[in-house]
């Protein structure tokens, strides 16, 4: 029963997802991908704010991995929409999260809160796990990182 509790707190306070993920497309149990990024332009953080920072502070992993890819989403979409709150909740996540993921994945975040446009290519690509899109973040960070600008 306490499994169901925290499941289900867990499921509404990850309610910062600013769209609806879309129905599978058939009846073989398809995975839908995460939001588009045209559907992130319209959100505005500051509404966002309080739920993204709770999410941000929360006990269950998953739900600060979701608000990480939120936050990340929303700056992608929106370049300069900037919150001073989240920047500092981040950055905090990148030496104080619970766990290396939440850290590694806080820590590619904040790159992409101070360079978005690096990770045009990132935020415009369907994924259908959270996995995928810091997957993603880390593969271009190592391409930034790596190249070879003689």
């Amino acid at each position: 029963m306490k499994a169901f509790i925290v499941l289900g707190a867990a499921i509404v306070l990850s309610g910062v997802t600013v769209v609806g993920q879309s129905p599978p497309g058939g009846a073989g149990g398809e995975r839908s991908t995460l939001g588009h990024l045209e559907s992130y332009r319209d959100c505005e953080l500051q509404k966002l704010e309080r739920r993204l920072e709770v999410s941000l502070g929360h006990d269950v992993e998953g739900v600060v991995v979701s608000a990480l890819r939120e936050v990340a989403k929303i700056k992608l979409a929106q370049p300069s929409c900037t919150s001073e709150r989240i920047v500092a909740k981040v950055e905090d996540l990148v030496s104080n999260g619970s766990t290396p993921a939440i850290q590694y994945k806080a820590y590619l975040t904040k790159i992409v809160l101070s360079s978005p446009l690096a990770f045009a290519n990132e935020g415009n690509a369907e994924f259908t796990t959270d996995e995928q899109f810091f997957t993603a973040l880390a593969r271009k960070l190592e391409v930034l990182a790596l190249r070879d600008e003689r």
